[in-house]
């Protein structure tokens, strides 16, 4: 059997008992030459032996009433508020049973435990590094430079676009700054006021039809070069990314608006998490969070929130920044945000010190040195395997490990639970 004192964070730091630990006081089943043969097949027997065999000598666990002259019973039962009855609601283990048990015993103290509350979240593209391209004027794809799922860099060709619609775009920027050229160089002075704000007008906003085509401006600059081919250009990467999307067809003519690709960096993603009005007021701008998915854990930030509830869930979107840089992440996931924490002190077990009644009400196993008994509780709180639980004092010896095995040789004896 291992003996520890659980820490703030109940720690199964253990320490094995030998053999020999079991005279006299700690357990009663040695004074009457009961085997010590380090066999879990012993412990079954003693307790099968405990109420099926009353008049069986050889077996210190039996009836109270039989065994009434013994002294060592009598002393435990002296030191107990529920006479003899505490005695036959016991389990009692040889340490070396214990052991091969694996039963870890420990002293609880009052700890701290930190709750944080999971929300449901979907990843997303970041919208400030992802594009979707798309032309305002009709146009067709004459040759494609890039494949869907593709890594591309910042300018890199995606693809070669033509149409009329663009020649005349381009046909009237070259017009226009020919015309800015000429009256610039004569000077406000030699020409009316309207001339020079005209030609400054249409030179202006000839560039920016060729802007909103999805031309760079040394791309533009490049139009008046003789080798230059009007009504086509090429359409480059305007950030660096993958290829999510790429709708375009070879030489289809597309109309106006048509998305034809898009590029989004998932080096950072956004997710939006589903926030319960309860528990908005946990959540802070520039607050870490945690976001699970998959079954990872990554860290993320808050960097914005609606302010409003949607109409449908009665919950408000908090979105989260994650960075993303090994691309495990991919928008349109499914996560779990921890949002906000909240501490409380108690006595706290982790799981594999809580087992079922034969009622469905959690219990623990207390051990005073002699035996192993049985204690319904209640579990306040949970998280993360650690339990925040009530209905034994501080200072308690409670089972941490193995009372999933006691439990399953308290069903075969039979012994009741206390509930007080």
């Amino acid at each position: 059997m291992k003996k520890l004192t659980l820490s703030p964070v109940v720690m199964a730091l253990s320490l094995a008992l030998p053999l020999t630990i079991g005279s006299h006081s700690a357990l009663a089943g040695n004074d009457h030459g009961t085997s010590t043969d380090p066999q879990i097949q012993l412990a079954q027997d003693n307790f099968h032996a405990e109420h099926e065999h009353d008049d069986a000598p050889s077996h210190p666990e039996d009836n109270d009433a039989d065994h009434n002259a013994e002294t060592d019973h009598g002393e435990e039962d002296d030191g107990h508020d529920h006479g003899q009855d505490d005695a036959e609601e016991g389990l009692h283990l040889t340490p070396a049973q214990s052991a091969i048990a694996g039963i870890e015993v420990a002293t609880v103290l009052e700890s701290q435990l930190n709750f944080q509350h999971p929300v449901p979240a979907q990843l997303l593209a970041n919208p400030n590094v992802t594009s979707q391209l798309s032309l305002p004027v009709d146009a067709r794809v004459i040759a494609r430079h890039v494949n869907p799922g593709q890594d591309v860099a910042k300018g890199a060709p995606l693809l070669t676009l033509a149409s009329s619609a663009i020649a005349n775009a381009q046909g009237r920027y070259l017009l226009a700054q020919a015309e800015w050229q000429r009256v610039r160089s004569l000077g406000e002075k030699a020409i009316s006021g309207s001339r020079f704000q005209q030609a400054r007008i249409d030179i202006e906003t000839s560039l920016q039809d060729l802007l909103a085509l999805g031309m760079t401006q040394a791309q533009i600059d490049g139009l008046d070069h003789k080798a230059t081919r009007l009504g086509q250009f090429d359409l480059l990467a305007p950030h660096a990314g993958t290829v999510q999307q790429d709708n375009s067809v070879m030489q289809q003519n597309l109309p106006a608006l048509t998305t034809l690709m898009v590029l989004a960096n998932e080096k950072t993603l956004w997710a939006n998490a589903q926030v319960a009005p309860s528990q908005s007021g946990n959540v802070r701008i520039g607050q870490a969070m945690t976001l699970a998915v998959n079954g990872e854990l990554f860290q993320a930030r808050v960097i914005g929130r609606d302010h409003e509830l949607n109409p449908q869930t009665r919950t408000e979107s908090v979105r989260l920044e994650v960075s993303n840089p090994d691309h495990r992440l991919h928008a349109g996931q499914f996560a779990t945000a921890y949002l906000g924490q909240s501490e409380r002190r108690g006595i706290v077990l982790p799981d594999s010190a809580l087992s079922r009644s034969p009622d469905g009400d959690w219990m623990v196993y207390l051990y005073d040195g002699k035996e192993y008994r049985a204690q319904e509780v209640q579990v306040l709180n949970a998280i993360e395997q650690q339990n925040l639980i009530t209905g034994i004092p501080l200072g308690s010896q409670v089972v941490v490990k193995g009372a999933f095995f006691l439990t399953s040789e308290q069903a075969k004896s039979g012994l009741s639970i206390h509930n007080h």
